[in-house]
């Protein structure tokens, strides 16, 4: 039997009703750069999830884009073309060309714009500075990290060394006793240039480049060649050739399987390395801060590392407003200990720290707060952060002369003049593009 005109009319509703619900959520793109087959990837789909499924006005659509660099690549390509994502992930040596650019918003302008009151000031400073430029929030910390010195305590054990080395000339005590204790490999890093330069330069007051590291005009220039660096790197050579150090690629792959191993037994790597190294390494480890040189007493800051979320210009005002509610939600002090807790990453505001310490989680972890007291040391001029354009092609200089010394094709010297005789022209090209 046919179907009345009124029922008709209510079935046309019905649809059109649902048809509406199943479309009104309006999708926030966001660009990253941590792969889904990793813990990393799998937790910021779980948040991705848990948010979309706590409301239904803003559905947060993840895409995974390869490394850091292929992320910012991609965002750069995307933006030219007017296809950007609504939000993209930038790790820190990327930030400030974004920061410099004309392609995103503040994020502190989007966040009170959709109503949400931030006290910028419960952020851990360190870790906002990095994302600030002339008094605005340019992006929301997320991924933040710094190096740590994790080790094997099964090979200390064996090795007779009763705690972590404090300094370096204790370290290198360190590294010869586990090599007579039968490792190959005592001592290897991850992300060299993070760890063995810039971090090395924050903790012992060294200036890495002019005007502060950028941090008080784009237009600085290198100058580590010209500072403690190069000893500190000549006794790194030393220990290659002796054996005492191995070097395991410019990320962390390598080094993290060699740790994995238990050929290589200390291992100086982000924070974040955690997640990785409790699933894999069989096993007891510990981490400690990095060493300082004998007489610093008042060793300053660490350098962060990780990344930021920055928002894209040229987007309609849901987007926006729907990027804002995602902040809203990742920066919650219980979604932040859950990040400290399952990557390894710091809590990037103060509420979440206290509720970590008011819940007793130092107490059974106490590696988790290391990386936190280095971030919250007193800053000098020299460890405020890094701000130069072009730090990725510059880095990436850094690494292959790193290499040059490793393979001891140079002294460091050598290596650290040549550094800053081609990284210059390039911060000299991007202060020269922003009109500086």
């Amino acid at each position: 039997m046919p179907l009345r005109y009124k029922e008709i009319l209510a079935a046309g509703v019905l649809v059109s009703l649902t048809s509406t619900s199943a479309i009104a959520a309006t999708e926030v793109p966001f660009w990253h750069a941590f792969s889904p087959d990793i813990k990393l990837g799998k937790v910021l789909t779980r948040y991705a999830e848990e948010f979309n499924a706590s409301q239904d006005d803003y559905k947060v659509v993840l895409t995974y884009k390869g490394t850091y660099d292929d992320t910012i690549n991609a965002t750069i390509a995307a933006y030219r073309a007017g296809k950007q994502p609504a939000i993209t992930q930038i790790h820190a040596p990327g930030a400030p060309t974004v920061i410099f650019s004309d392609a995103i918003r503040p994020v502190d302008e989007v966040m009170a714009e959709a109503g949400h009151e931030v006290d910028w000031s419960r952020f851990l400073q360190p870790v906002a500075a990095m994302y600030q430029f002339e008094g605005k929030q340019m992006a929301m910390p997320f991924n933040t990290s710094t190096p740590l010195m994790w080790y094997n305590a099964d090979a200390f054990d064996k090795a007779g060394i009763s705690e972590p080395p404090k300094t370096w000339d204790e370290l290198e005590g360190a590294a010869r006793k586990l090599k007579d204790a039968g490792y190959a490999c005592p001592v290897t890093s991850a992300w060299q240039t993070w760890v063995l330069v810039k971090n090395y330069s924050f903790i012992e007051d060294l200036p890495f480049a002019t005007k502060s590291n950028g941090m008080d005009g784009p237009d600085a220039q290198l100058i580590f060649n010209e500072t403690g660096v190069v000893d500190h790197l000549d006794r790194l050579q030393r220990w290659a050739e002796e054996g005492l150090f191995e070097y395991q690629g410019r990320q962390w792959t390598g080094a993290h399987e060699a740790f994995y191993a238990e050929r290589c037994a200390i291992l100086l790597e982000s924070s974040a390395g955690y997640g990785g190294i409790a699933d894999n390494a069989d096993f007891t480890f510990g981490a400690s801060v990095l060493p300082v040189e004998e007489g610093n007493d008042e060793p300053r800051n660490t350098f962060i590392g990780g990344g930021g979320l920055f928002v894209m210009k040229g987007l309609d005002k849901p987007v926006y407003d729907g990027a804002a509610a995602f902040f809203a939600f990742l920066s919650s002090a219980q979604k932040q200990f859950d990040w400290h807790q399952n990557s390894g990453y710091v809590p990037i505001t103060v509420d979440a720290y206290e509720l970590a310490k008011s819940e007793g989680y130092y107490e059974a972890f106490p590696h988790q707060e290391l990386a936190i007291k280095q971030l919250l040391r007193a800053p000098s001029d020299n460890s405020r952060g890094i701000r130069l354009g072009y730090l990725v092609q510059v880095d990436e200089i850094i690494d292959e002369e790193l290499e040059n010394i490793w393979s001891m094709k140079k002294t460091a010297q050598e290596a650290t003049d040549d550094m800053v005789r081609r990284g210059n022209p390039i911060l000299a090209r991007f202060a020269k593009t922003i009109g500086e």
